[in-house]
């Protein structure tokens, strides 16, 4: 393994929302948060090309950076509070937010090679790991910040949340707003979307599911069970891009629908995150070796807030994620073209099983990512409808942006290609030998596709 770069603190600070600006607040937590509160963090890394010194960046860029960061955190201040039990109710939690809490902004500067890490090639993850800030444990602070600078070549922005307070859609909404109100000058908060927090007249836990899911969450982490797929993995982990191009997904569908022409099998919407994910899990299951007998497994979350009945607003600021799982024998999913049309309607049924209820099922969530764990399921982070190549903050927009917390989790990051559109990109983190024969897989089988 190449010797890991090394960064240098320039400054450690905590940001806050303008003094006096928003009041002391609580917001309960929902079934929703409850579901991620036992540690689970989201860290996302975005790459910039920035041609400057870092000189150049802490006196021209980074007081509007910081004012602008204040700025949006006041419209987004559950990120600078903390999680505690509620005072009136100890079985209940909430976000609690006083004047003058903060999150932590680290600016660093790093001697590493800015053009080998936004590759697609395979890198080593301990390469991204020093551009990730830390959560504060003692303060247990939501949300951390860092910026590495790359002089005269790049930056990095590494965001990590903690996952209880928030999922993709509204910590993207926070990141587009902060570089929106960046971008104009920093002087007034433009906001990508207004969050709401009001929970009681959004969402009705009916079927007292905060209760269920807490209470098994609790005998989980009490038998020392691993929340998500985690499994052992060696320290020299590799990370790796697959891009699928437009016309490739295309492509895809065109072959899956197909298939479909001759009414042997009921229809499903084939969507391009159905055709692209039903491709990357055949592929994985292939590169495994599995035998054709067992069963393979993929799990996948859902934004529910236009699913539920009634819908609430996509601003809605919090979690509000619905799972799919889905399961098929390995001789089903694995011959050819054929393979990847099996899972693709796999995988549209279980999105379409949504429309006879988003929470069905959900009280057994915690014990069926528990059971799977050992299984080694696929799992996506992420999700294409989150724009994360829309985050300007005046540099341009990134180059790349990648989802570090799926290290571990067996889990593959999705989101939308900021090189081309209409494609997706795929970040997998795992030891090189299975990063070189899911290579082999998934290029082969691009390669049979195109040339058909």
């Amino acid at each position: 393994m190449a010797a890991v770069h090394e960064i240098r603190i320039l400054d450690h600070s905590p940001v806050s929302p303008p003094k006096g600006s928003v009041p002391e607040t609580t917001i309960p937590l929902t079934f929703f948060d409850i579901f991620w509160h036992f540690g689970a963090t989201v860290d996302r890394v975005f790459f910039y090309e920035f041609r400057h010194s870092t000189t150049h960046f802490i006196h021209h860029l980074l007081p509007t950076f910081k004012s602008s960061l204040s700025l949006t955190l006041q419209h987004f201040f559950p990120l600078a509070g903390h999680v505690r039990p509620s005072p009136s109710s100890p079985d209940h939690f909430e976000i609690h937010y006083t004047d003058g809490d903060s999150i932590s902004l680290i600016i660093a500067e790093s001697a590493g090679d800015f053009d080998q890490l936004v590759g697609d090639q395979p890198r080593d993850f301990a390469k991204l790991k020093p551009l990730i800030p830390s959560l504060d444990s003692e303060t247990e602070e939501l949300m951390a910040l860092q910026v590495t600078l790359f002089p005269n070549h790049g930056l990095c922005l590494g965001v990590s949340i903690m996952h209880v307070v928030s999922d993709g859609p509204s910590s993207m909404n926070f990141i587009k707003s902060w570089a929106a109100t960046c971008l104009a000058g920093g002087a007034v908060a433009v906001l990508s979307s207004p969050p709401l927090f009001d929970r009681s007249s959004i969402i009705v836990d009916t079927e007292n599911l905060y209760h269920s899911t807490l209470q098994t969450a609790m005998v989980m982490r009490a038998k020392s069970k691993q929340f998500a797929s985690n499994v052992d993995l060696p320290d020299d982990v590799v990370w790796a891009t697959f891009s699928l191009k437009k016309e490739v997904i295309k492509k895809l569908k065109d072959m899956i629908m197909a298939r479909y022409d001759h009414g042997d099998r009921t229809l499903f919407h084939c969507s391009t995150f159905v055709a692209a994910c039903a491709y990357m899990w055949t592929c994985l299951i292939r590169s495994r070796g599995w035998p054709r007998e067992r069963t393979a497994h993929l799990v996948f979350a859902v934004d529910a807030r236009t699913r539920l009945t009634p819908a609430i607003s996509p601003a809605y600021f919090g979690n509000c994620l619905s799972f799919c799982f889905v399961e098929a024998k390995v001789g089903d999913v694995v011959d050819g073209d054929d393979g990847v049309c099996v899972a693709a309607e796999y995988v549209g049924k279980a999105i379409d099983e949504l429309k006879h209820g988003v929470l069905r099922g959900a009280e057994g969530w915690w014990e069926k990512f528990n059971d799977l764990a050992p299984l080694r399921p696929l799992s996506f982070a992420g999700s294409p409808k989150l724009g994360v190549y829309d985050s300007d903050f005046g540099w341009g927009k990134p180059v790349k942006v990648e989802v570090t917390s799926i290290k571990g989790t067996g889990a593959m990051s999705i989101a939308e290609t900021g090189k081309e559109e209409g494609g997706l990109e795929f970040g997998l983190a795992f030891p090189q030998p299975e990063i070189d024969a899911f290579e082999a897989c998934f290029t082969a089988g691009i390669h049979l596709l195109m040339n058909k």
